[in-house]
């Protein structure tokens, strides 16, 4: 996905590989270095300094006239080393720009993944709520979300595969995409009890299995296990960071 940033009002060209952000280094360069032909200054920082093609993915980014051309590009790590090269003004305020960026791009993945998180919970929330009316008590929701897991992962224990303690919620550590399965299915199981009228955990429990059963078809289906798909941060920790960026943010405002 190409997407492009603005530091100092100059365009900066970017490419989202595997959710790792990439800059078109010739846009750098040139805004750092004030030239009025940055792919030709790249060009010739390249020569002077071969050991810079290292840092760089040739990826393909579009240009100003619309098309799409492979363009040397480098994450925020291979920049930080590239503008050691380029005598500029701007390279402190530039670094401060980058990490801001860095900041801001950490906050929409984490603010994505506590979302689909909190709607999981919530709509185990409702379910509970429904299921409570038909016999089942909280012990039972237990045993009624645990049949729906081990239908997910094919019988396995997600909690050994992802080496966590058993009184730990192995959702806190779930990719996305096994969040947002499982509150598919749980969705799916709280419309059946009510369309259905569903009684006991029994039926109930059957249901949530089905529902669960067929999610794990789709994953697999795509060429994926549910269970391999590797664990994400713990959610709890990812919450206490996201706090604390945004302390230290505040703070950073409050010195301005």
């Amino acid at each position: 996905m190409n997407e492009i940033k603005l530091f100092e009002d100059k365009e900066i060209r970017t490419v989202l590989v595997n959710g790792e952000t990439f800059y078109a280094v010739s846009d750098v360069v040139g805004i750092l270095a004030e030239s009025k032909d940055p792919k030709n200054y790249w060009r010739v920082l390249k020569k002077r300094e071969p050991q810079l093609i290292t840092i760089c993915n040739e990826l393909p980014v579009v240009a100003k006239n619309g098309k799409t051309y492979k363009t040397d590009c480098a994450n925020k790590e291979g920049l930080l080393r590239i503008i050691q090269s380029v005598p500029s003004k701007k390279a402190e305020p530039f670094k401060m720009w980058l990490a801001k960026v860095g900041s801001d791009a950490l906050d929409e993945k984490a603010n994505k993944r506590l979302a689909i998180h909190k709607k999981l919970k919530e709509t185990q929330g409702l379910l509970f709520d429904n299921v409570k009316k038909r016999g089942v008590d909280k012990e039972g929701f237990e045993r009624v979300l645990k049949s729906g897991d081990k239908a997910l992962f094919g019988g396995k224990d997600i909690k050994k595969i992802y080496g966590i303690e058993k009184k730990e919620d192995a959702d806190d550590y779930m990719h996305n995409l096994l969040l947002t399965g499982k509150t598919f299915g749980t969705e799916l199981t709280n419309l059946n009890v009510q369309k259905n009228n569903l009684e006991g955990e029994e039926r109930i429990a059957q249901d949530h299995k089905n529902n669960n059963e067929d999610i794990r078809e789709v994953i697999k289906g795509n060429g994926y296990l549910p269970e391999d798909i590797p664990p994400e941060e713990n959610i709890q920790k990812l919450e206490v960071k996201k706090q604390k960026r945004i302390v230290l943010n505040k703070k950073e405002a409050d010195k301005d």
